[in-house]
């Protein structure tokens, strides 16, 4: 139990959303629909107070058989048979009938085992059935009302911290238990069990808790194999840890990248959050991991790369065939690599593991490739607007330098950035990369649209790919065939146009046309 009073339930997730755990001697009401998971946590806020918390605990079940219940339970890794063994848990299986009149005794058998063991938290799978055959006139209902007060007042009394599932259904009997318990219950948690496509989503909403504050609103919810319940903050939730942080710093560095650090004005800032929009293939991925590569190698920054679109295998071998050895960095963990299949992609809990990765290795430069393909995956662009929003707004609170890539569908010419929504009004460095055609061959260019705070080149200038990744083509370079970019205006419309007669572009003759 912590020092302000609130015991922890152990559950992946949960406290952070409870801001720390539950009052202690809250009634706490899990309600849901069949399948929600309210047996499956209401078991694991039992065992965590064991095994963690040293708070041994009773298991009340009506209709589960305690041999399923330790079999299921075995399922995750918690051995309840042992926890018995060493009178630390207790399993009780009985009927409504005779918890009803156990409620209602002097001597309660229940309470009874409650101080043999020490026990300090509770729980009663089923709580609805204790009104199931009392039938659904005024006068039972009261009676039922009556009974569970009866019930959270010993409770309380044994200084036990109580949690109950409760099956929500739609008949009027089970919607006047769900009103009544939601009532006199201290905590109510809400349990989601919703088909989103074709698959399941479950969700976890606090809909109150009384003594503390909370996160509100729907939080992610996953049963995982071997590990138990997961809970994952919500992305829109405004963030309450290290809000008193810096958000801007005055500090520039070196991206280490010279085509970019040629055009955006020799550095950028410490935090600040940069754009890159291209056409498939034109680059940004090579980009990203020099990026990466160099912060590593000249600014001793650990470095993490996001992708929903390739495989790290792929990326490493990808970067190996330029010379980048992406291997290397990943294997001694100075960058780390985060791939999620967009199929499935849940975004709070994808989230949840960039914030875990970056606070566990200390990122401070990351790379998400890949924008575009968040905005498919989620299909909700409120969803999606609010995790880049989360996203931007966790980078600047910590100082670090992030990278988004952005595919644009246009394949020559720019209309618009992003069609998804304004995003480029949020980041603070846009760079453009893109293809322009010119006779019959195609030329990679790129330019820096905005950079805030810094003085940086409006000029449009070709790179290669090559080995060690991106490079300028030099100014220079000045040879028939082919044309430099130089000789070229419009070079971001579907039709450049090229200079006539005598130019001079930084001290270089350009080619004269001839009409």
């Amino acid at each position: 139990m912590s020092k302000d009073g609130l015991i922890k339930t152990g559950i992946t997730g949960l406290d952070d959303i409870l801001l720390g755990g539950i009052p202690r001697t809250n009634v706490v009401l899990l309600q849901g629909v069949t399948g929600s998971g309210k047996t499956l946590m209401g078991l694991e806020v039992i065992y965590h107070g064991i095994v963690q918390y040293n708070e041994p605990g009773i298991i009340v079940v009506f209709e589960t058989n305690p041999n399923k219940l330790v079999r299921d339970a075995a399922a995750f890794g918690w051995n309840l048979e042992e926890l018995q063994e060493q009178k630390k848990l207790q399993i009780v299986f009985t009927t409504p009938q005779v918890f009803r009149h156990e409620l209602r005794s002097t001597d309660s058998l229940l309470l009874e085992t409650a101080n043999e063991i020490g026990a300090q938290r509770i729980f009663v799978d089923g709580i609805g059935l204790l009104n199931r055959d009392l039938g659904g006139n005024a006068p039972e209902r009261a009676g039922f009302r009556e009974m569970l007060q009866q019930l959270f007042e010993s409770l309380d009394r044994e200084n036990l911290t109580a949690i109950m599932s409760l099956e929500v259904g739609s008949a009027p009997n089970s919607m006047a238990t769900v009103e009544m318990t939601d009532f006199l219950a201290d905590t109510v948690i809400q349990l989601g069990r919703n088909r989103k496509g074709r698959r399941i989503q479950r969700s976890l909403e606090v809909l109150k808790s009384r003594g503390q504050d909370y996160e509100t609103g729907e939080h992610t919810m996953h049963i995982t194999e071997g590990q138990g319940v997961q809970i994952f903050r919500r992305v829109q939730a405004p963030s309450r840890a290290g809000s008193k942080q810096p958000t801007s710093s005055t500090m520039r560095s070196v991206i280490g990248v010279d085509a970019v650090d040629t055009l955006i004005g020799g550095g950028i800032f410490d935090g600040s959050t940069t754009m890159v929009v291209g056409i498939s293939g034109v680059g940004k991925t090579v980009l990203g991991t020099q990026i990466l590569r160099e912060g590593v190698l000249k600014q001793k920054t650990k470095g993490l790369l996001v992708s929903l679109d390739e495989h790290p295998a792929q990326i490493i071998r990808n970067a190996q065939t330029l010379g980048l050895n992406l291997e290397e960095q990943v294997a001694d963990g100075t960058i780390q690599i985060l791939f999620e299949s967009p199929q499935e992609l849940d975004v709070d809990a994808h989230y949840a593991r960039i914030i875990k990765l970056i606070e566990e290795h200390d990122i401070k430069r990351m790379v998400i490739d890949g924008m575009t393909s968040y905005s498919t995956a989620i299909g909700e662009l409120a969803v999606y607007r609010d995790f880049v929003h989360a996203i931007v707004a966790y980078s600047k609170q910590r100082l670090m330098t992030s990278f988004f890539n952005y595919e644009n569908p246009e394949f020559l010419g720019v209309s618009s950035y992003m069609p998804d929504f304004p995003l480029s009004s949020i980041v603070d460095n846009l760079i453009l990369m893109s293809l322009v055609e010119i006779n019959n061959s195609l030329h990679r260019c790129i330019s820096v649209v905005k950079s805030r705070g810094s003085k940086h080149s409006f000029d449009t200038r070709e790179f290669v790919i090559g080995q060690g990744g991106i490079s300028l083509v030099p100014l220079e370079r000045n040879l028939l065939p082919p044309v430099p970019l130089q000789a070229y205006s419009s070079l971001l419309s579907r039709a450049p146009t090229r200079f006539s007669g005598s130019k001079r572009i930084n001290g270089a003759a350009a080619v004269q046309d001839k009409e």
